[in-house]
This record gives structure tokens, sequence and C-alpha cells, in this order.
């Protein structure tokens, strides 16, 4: 049996007082390549963003974003 693979955005955080980095999934939208997913996060990073510069205000200090690879069967465990 066969796997398919998608990628998912993946949302590190590191935010004041907090020991390591805080990690997100996008999970509202799935892609099929890397390119498509890199394109998403250039076009809609203020979308991605918002929620976590709402949430942890000006403990925030820094942030990345990530295509990460997962198997449908990680997918459907979301």
């Amino acid at each position: 049996m066969e796997s398919s693979m998608f990628f998912v955005v993946t949302i590190y955080l590191l935010v004041a007082g907090i020991d390591g980095t805080v990690t997100r999934e996008y999970t509202k939208q799935s892609f099929e390549d890397t390119w498509a997913c890199h394109s998403f996060i250039h076009r809609n990073k203020m979308e991605l963003l918002t929620p976590h510069i709402i949430k942890y205000g000006d403990d925030l200090k820094s942030w990345e974003l990530f295509c990460e690879s997962r198997y449908l069967k990680d997918l459907e465990n979301i």
C-alpha cells in the first residue's frame, strides 16, 4: 500500500518566559508539494502569524514558518 505525502505549514514561536519553542501546525490547508506550501507562506504570513501575535503580544520574540512533510495517515490524526 502506497502512502500519499502532503506538506503542512508548521509555525515555530519563541516566547519570553517559555522554555523551548512553541510549535503550531496550520491545519486549514495542506499542499501537494513544497513549492505550493512555500508560495502559500509567502502570500499569507500575516494570516498565519496574527493569531499568535494577538495571543502572546510583546512576549513573542521570534518566529519561523516551515513546510513539513506528512503522510496521509498523519493528516487524518490532526
